[in-house]
């Protein structure tokens, strides 16, 4: 009982820790009914030692949700299990992760310790009684509560909640992400990439002979990236203090541009997503830092672009190579030579290692020994979170009130940073490096978060306006291209994104081989940012406003405001660029599984996809016959996808009929009821007919090779396609499931199927709002809907987001061009022809 009181207790402070605003009640009592099924199985089971499982089972929960809430503190957003990978990156930077630890999120470990000690008491206690429920007990009341929270699920997720629940929920969001580790790499592809957007793609982000064109051509390219440089800081007194005077004296040079509203764009990775962006023009991976997942493939960015073009491209750190995994991606990454923690002399240490003032200068000789035209990629690390400096390096006199805080010790750091920049910039003159190399400085991402309590009240008090995810993300840009009169300050919207089409253009270099999502800043009026870290999927900043998706998926929850007044945008406003910010991921994340080149598959052309034969198709006057026979018939019409219903047997095995109801008597004169398979596969069909089974069906499929099977299942749905996917992997590329409820996508996706229909028939209570949320953030071939829902707005409002949608069962011409003329893409029919 009471580890059960101070669980729930937990979960209610889980819920404020992880900054759940809307549908608290429903998380709370899903979450609620979930540890007491738990308990009430541990503890009213014979086990011996139930106290101790339900002991463990206690501190492990607890354990993830300190992590939840520590992760979610930092991130905005709950951890995956794939980040089990990065925990020794963790154990590195343990400064940083203390620094963000809250008070409260203890209180999450606190009592254990003290619960040891009663959980020894309670041990010898249940020994001592020996108490044994009843059996109605034992299995009624876990059983009871099994099949309410299974209720609950069920009239939630039909009620359009699924999403909430597997977003936020403690419990539902876990099971999800442990099943997606099983996840196959073809299942999570998310959008189709046609020659169109390739060709769209390349259009705008080069330019022929635009702004600045080819200024820098054959010099030197030296790329900073400065750990956690904000914009907020750069032309900053503090209390009459210059905060970054050099970056500053850089900025107002005459061969420098200043972009003041580019933006970080990260994943996984942090700031080796920084630079995978950065140097690759690509959205980062959101299921592993990309450095990690795609180590091994060569994408065509930045390095390589400028090694074809006679370059030498170096990457320089002075921290420890297996960090991020750099030392494996980068050879992939075009980078013929890494200059790591190995290679320098580390004395003083500040931050995670070589402070940036030696690293600056033990850089040099290696700058120097690079065969030139020489392209250099340098990453700082002293301005690393926590920001904890040596007493000597503290140059900025701080208000009381800032005095050891985030926000202090980070002015402290940058200052310092900055002027290690200044000192680097003197040698490379004294070098004679200066006059012939193109530089580029830019942040990595924010370091202060706006979403820690302290952080935010700190910034919003000294800047004068709200701290929020535009002004926490905003780090600043600036390149610099000796010998040219060119001193601007860019105020359009961009991001690390952007980077490379940009300096691509200035260096005079084309990219022929790649794909980049990025524009050339300087030569675009399209100023848009799609973010999904901290802010998530959807979210977006353009030119005027920013959209904050909520996190529980529901897009009215969502919030927006105009980036010079602060003041709410009616979200009606934000639909367009919502849209945008998604189908512009899914199609990187396609690119990306891709290794930045395509291999476009398709079904058999647009005109076979139109028609869709019914439970086979209708043959001699009958529908609904599952028969080869109807398969033939609709093959030889034109029709390559066709509809086959399933059910299960007595012995729990598929074979293809609609019901066992009247449709076994008609086509097979046996009496009514439900048969084995092997009773069902003996069966005399009429008119000599041979029915289904999913052999038949699969030796009938390998014979014609373009047509393509919609799955009708009745019954477990999952349980039948994992069947079809184990015992026929073979055609299972050529299988497009239909799905009845939103939460029996994920299993199904998992599965790698690639092509997945939303079919409406039992979803009459899910809003057409609800179900274009869905279409949008899940990859489907398309949604199928009943006669008379096809006869509303849905379908139109599908088409313009670009979704196929059918409508079932359709046999006359007439009403097939009514309702194409409504929106409607394709339709199951018994008898039309393609």
């Amino acid at each position: 009982m009471v580890l059960t009181i101070l669980f729930i207790l937990k979960i209610i402070l889980f819920i404020k820790m992880t900054g759940i605003q809307y549908n608290q009640a429903i998380i709370f009592t899903v979450s609620a009914l979930f540890a007491l099924f738990a308990f009430t199985l541990i503890y009213f089971s014979r086990n011996k030692k139930k106290q101790s499982i339900a002991f463990s089972f206690y501190n492990i929960m607890s354990a993830i949700m300190f992590a939840d809430a520590v992760y979610y503190h930092y991130f905005n957003n709950l951890p995956s299990l794939i980040m089990l990978k990065q925990l020794g990156s963790v154990a590195q930077v343990g400064d940083s992760v203390r620094a963000v630890i809250n008070p409260l999120h203890l209180l999450f470990l606190v009592d254990i310790p003290f619960l040891c000690v009663y959980s020894s008491k309670k041990k010898k206690k249940i020994k001592k009684s020996a108490k044994v429920y009843e059996k109605k007990i034992r299995i009624g009341v876990p059983s009871l509560l099994a099949l309410t929270l299974a209720i609950v699920i069920t009239v939630l997720s039909v009620g359009g909640y699924g999403t909430v629940l597997g977003r936020q929920e403690l419990f539902t969001y876990h099971a999800k992400d442990f099943v997606s580790l099983f996840k196959s790499e073809d299942a999570k592809g998310e959008g189709e990439f046609t020659e169109e957007d390739l060709a769209h793609l390349r259009k705008r982000a080069m330019v022929d002979n635009g702004k600045l064109t080819g200024i820098g051509k054959g010099k030197n390219l030296l790329v900073i990236q400065v750990e956690g440089l904000q914009n907020f800081v750069i032309n900053e007194y503090y209390d009459g203090q210059e905060v970054t005077p050099n970056l500053n004296s850089f900025i107002k040079d005459n061969s420098s541009i200043y972009f003041d509203r580019y933006y970080q764009l990260l994943g996984r990775g942090n700031t080796s997503d920084a630079e995978f962006v950065s140097n690759n023009s690509l959205y980062p991976s959101m299921e592993d830092p990309t450095y990690t997942q795609y180590q091994d493939i060569t994408f065509c960015g930045l390095p390589w672009i400028l090694r074809d073009n006679g370059y030498t491209s170096w990457v320089l750190h002075g921290y420890k190579p297996e960090f991020w995994n750099r030392s494996a991606a980068y050879p992939n990454q075009g980078f013929e030579r890494f200059i790591s923690e190995e290679n320098y002399n580390v004395g003083e240490v500040i931050a995670l290692g070589l402070n940036d003032k030696d690293f600056f200068k033990q850089s040099l000789p290696y700058l120097k020994e690079m065969e030139k035209p020489f392209h250099a990629f340098m990453i700082t690390l002293s301005s690393h979170t926590p920001f904890t400096m040596p007493e000597k390096y503290h140059v900025i006199k701080l208000r009381p009130e800032h005095k050891d805080t985030m926000f202090g010790n980070y002015l402290q750091a940058i200052h310092y940073t900055d002027e290690a920049i200044g000192e680097f910039i003197e040698d490379l003159k004294k070098e004679g490096l200066y006059d012939d190399t193109v530089i580029a400085i830019y942040g990595d991402h924010f370091a202060l978060s706006s979403m820690d309590e302290a952080n935010e009240k700190i910034m919003t008090d000294y800047l004068g306006y709200q701290y929020d995810y535009d002004s926490m993300m905003n780090i600043p840009l600036i390149i610099h291209v000796p010998g040219e009169e060119i001193n601007e300050t860019v105020s359009k919207v961009s991001c690390q994104l952007d980077f490379l089409p940009t300096i691509l253009n200035i260096m005079g270099v084309k990219n022929e081989k790649g794909v980049m999502f990025g524009k050339d800043i300087l030569n675009t009026e399209d100023s848009f940012v799609a973010q999904q870290t901290y802010m998530l999927k959807g979210s977006f900043i353009d030119n005027e406003k920013v959209f904050v998706m909520s996190r529980d998926g529901v897009y009215k929850h969502s919030r927006a405001y105009y980036l010079d007044t602060r003041e709410p945008v009616d979200l009606e406003k934000c639909k367009e660029n919502y849209n945008r910010a998604i189908e512009e991921i899914n199609k990187s994340n396609y690119v990306l599984r891709q290794g930045g080149r395509f291999s476009l598959s398709h079904l058999s052309g647009k005109d076979s996809t139109k028609l869709v034969a019914h439970a086979g198709g209708k043959i001699r006057g009958l529908t609904y016959t599952n028969s080869r026979e109807s398969l033939d018939k609709s093959y030889k019409k034109g029709l390559r996808l066709l509809e086959v219903d399933f059910i299960w047997t007595t012995d729990n095995k598929l074979v293809c009929l609609h019901s066992w109801d009247g449709f076994v008597n008609k086509f097979f004169n046996v009496p009514v009821k439900q048969y084995s398979y092997d009773e069902f596969a003996n069966f005399k069909m009429i008119h000599g007919w041979q029915q289904l089974t999913p052999d038949i069906l699969a030796e009938w499929m390998e014979k014609h090779p373009d047509a393509y099977i919609v799955t009708d299942i009745k019954g477990d749905n999952v349980e039948g396609l994992r069947i079809l996917k184990e015992e026929y992997p073979h055609i299972q590329d050529r299988i497009i499931p239909q799905i009845y409820h939103m939460e029996e996508y994920e299993p199904i996706a998992n599965m790698g199927y690639k092509n997945i229909i939303y079919t409406l028939y039992l979803s009459s209570k899910v809003s057409d709002e609800e179900i274009l949320e869905f279409a949008r953030e899940n990859e489907l071939f398309a949604i199928t809907m009943p006669e008379k829902r096809a006869e509303g707005t849905l379908p139109n409002l599908l088409k313009k987001e670009g979704i196929l949608t059918y409508t079932h069962t359709i046999n006359d011409k007439k009403t097939k061009k009514k309702l194409e003329q409504n929106g409607v893409y394709g339709f199951y029919t018994d008898e039309l022809r393609q």
